[in-house]
């Protein structure tokens, strides 16, 4: 059967060369869709850790402007959070660590703040052209926390450490602080020195240890402060116990972050805290910080269920095509079929024969592929990473660092400059795995199977005489 296969493919060399190339279009194809469907999965991975999978529990503010008085204070219509209830959080299921914040204000007679302005008062506008001056006597905050392992403005390395060291867990009931350089260099302070700061009624007085000094590179309050106590150069960093002490309340926290051990399980972690615990989530929340995830995944899983219907067009589509073309072939060898049958040879034969004709061109066309696969990954790589790309820049501003060259490069690639050139982000480089290879075999063989029984089934369903009598008539 291979010999006759053999030599049947190279008498009709155009038909062979036509289903080669037809071959070829579809496992390229097919290498397509599996590439976005796999580029969107790793991106989707690459989203998800990037954005961490912390989930804060704070006062509801929404609930707070509904409830609150006509005319009451703020202060009064908020309920503060206290460490017995955010205790009942930080033991369950995927909780792999937790940090209760609680900023309080503070002012200092040893050292200077960083002003903001050379007045001595903030000017605060009013309807019309007045201007009003309002004193703000504290000039610090002091932000009590149960570690600092893992504030966001630290490990996006919008602060980074200068010298010394953060605050940890063991620095539970301490006085040791960390403070920002700028703050250091006017005060001539360093690791090791001591700092004594005042509560904003004066009945607290509590004294520091220098243990870290920060730098702040970027700061997104930069913008919108008011007062010397919200420049981040003024943030005084300590253990919780320290701000309980000066807020005379050794309960109230200000929110508690919770760290989970993958993202994939802040849906289940708030189902879990909202059915095993007692608090009260109409007027407390827990929020997992993830807009811009539920954003890009959304895009990312549209694409994904894109690449599963693409690939389905395409075996569908082949296959049918195929299935054109043989059954036009095998119209035009209805002699050949009929002699080979009325001498004896089986149906089973004849299918298998066309079997290996077509697996033989399919194998030519499925290795070609492979070396082009890369080049259509590649692509596919590009346009998932600008796409990416315009994303970010529209849900926020890019970095200084990052030149507006950089993507206008991307933008001005020829095809065939994507095409040979990996992309910059290395986990959107969609190679071809071994797990993409065995998926386009098995795709590709598919389609054989299903291209060869439906025409042989059309055509050998007849017998040897009806065969021989249609082709001359």
């Amino acid at each position: 059967m291979l010999k006759t296969a053999l030599l049947s493919m190279r008498k009709n060399w155009g038909r062979s060369l036509l289903l080669l190339l037809l071959m070829f279009l579809i496992t390229n194809l097919i290498i397509a869709g599996l590439s976005i469907q796999s580029a969107s999965q790793e991106a989707m991975n690459q989203v998800r850790t990037s954005l961490g999978s912390d989930v804060t529990f704070s006062y509801q503010m929404k609930n707070m402007m509904k409830d609150r008085e006509k005319g009451q204070a703020l202060d009064e219509s908020i309920q503060n959070i206290t460490t017995d209830m955010a205790d009942q959080l930080k033991d369950l299921e995927y909780v792999e660590s937790y940090n209760y914040t609680l900023s309080v204000g503070v002012s200092s007679e040893d050292i200077n703040p960083v002003e903001m302005t050379s007045q001595t008062t903030q000017e605060t506008p009013r309807m019309g052209n007045e201007m009003t001056k309002m004193p703000d006597d504290n000039d610090f905050t002091i932000v009590g926390d149960t570690t600092m392992a893992h504030l966001s403005e630290f490990e996006n390395e919008n602060y980074v450490l200068s010298s010394g060291r953060l605050l940890t867990e063991d620095d539970a009931n301490t006085q040791n602080c960390v403070i920002e350089t700028t703050l250091a260099s006017d005060n001539d302070l360093s690791v090791g020195d001591q700092i004594t700061f005042q509560s904003s009624d004066g009945e607290v007085e509590v004294t520091l240890t220098i243990v870290g000094i920060y730098r702040v590179e970027t700061s997104e309050q930069m913008g919108n402060m008011m007062s010397n106590r919200q420049n981040p150069m003024n943030q005084i960093y300590t253990d919780l116990s320290v701000a309980q002490t000066i807020n005379q309340d050794d309960t109230q926290i200000s929110s508690a972050t919770y760290y989970l051990d993958d993202p994939d399980h802040i849906e289940a972690f708030i189902a879990l805290a909202q059915s095993s615990t007692d608090i009260d989530f109409e007027t407390f929340t827990l929020d997992a910080n993830d807009q811009i995830y539920q954003r890009s995944i959304a895009f990312l899983e549209s694409m994904g269920q894109f690449a599963v219907i693409f690939l389905i067009i395409v075996v569908v589509a082949g296959s049918i095509i195929l299935c054109l073309i043989l059954i036009l072939t095998m119209r035009s060898r209805f002699y050949e079929y009929g002699v080979f049958l009325s001498l004896g040879q089986s149906k089973i034969k004849m299918i298998c024969q066309q079997f290996i004709e077509i697996f033989l061109i399919a194998l030519i066309g499925w290795t070609l592929s492979l070396g082009t696969g890369k080049m259509v990954s590649n692509v596919i790589g590009h346009m998932l990473e600008s796409t990416q790309n315009n994303q970010s820049e529209v849900m926020m501003e890019m970095p200084d660092n990052q030149p507006e060259t950089q993507n206008k490069g991307q933008k001005d690639m020829t095809l065939w400059d994507q095409a040979i050139q990996s992309p910059d982000n290395q986990e959107l480089d969609v190679s071809l795995t071994p797990r993409t290879v065995g998926y386009l075999a098995g795709m590709t063989f598919g389609i054989c199977v299903i291209s060869i029984v439906l025409p042989s089934l059309y055509i050998l369903r007849l017998s040897p005489r009806e065969i021989l009598g249609r082709r001359e008539s």
